[in-house]
């Protein structure tokens, strides 16, 4: 399997420099830190400095660590980031994701085609006001 490259879709730098997408997070309180989160759909392991402590439920805003553009998806900035997938096949598709720690939804939109991954995906679905394809 190719492996997929992870974009901010503002400066389009690569946000995956290793094996973790890296992100920079800023918590309700303002606290700023960085999040390093798995860049495989539907997983949602993620690493942050021990004096960084997320706690399930509180919202993050999430911006790129490159040139700093807010992360959050426009129709929805409470909830949910945006950012740019290529796979191996060159193809390009969004990632909208939670932005509520804690919460497992992801959806992966390439043009009329939504793909949903986490056990709380339902809470979006009709977000795009049509039905998801499976």
């Amino acid at each position: 399997m190719k492996e997929n490259h992870f974009l901010c879709p503002t400066c389009r730098g690569q946000l995956i420099p290793n094996n973790k997408i890296v992100l920079s997070a800023q918590k309700e309180n303002g606290e700023r830190g960085l999040i390093l989160i798995d860049p495989t759909l539907g997983e949602y392991s993620a690493i942050s400095h021990k004096n960084f402590n997320l706690s399930d439920g509180e919202h993050l805003k999430v911006f790129c660590p490159i040139c700093h553009a807010d992360l959050s998806e426009k129709s929805n900035p409470e909830d949910l980031a945006k950012v740019v997938m290529i796979n191996g096949e060159k193809e390009e598709t969004y990632v909208i994701f939670s932005i509520i720690v804690g919460k497992k939804c992801t959806y992966k939109v390439y043009g009329n085609r939504i793909e949903i991954f986490g056990s709380d995906a339902d809470m979006h679905i009709n977000f795009w006001g049509e039905e998801v394809n499976y």
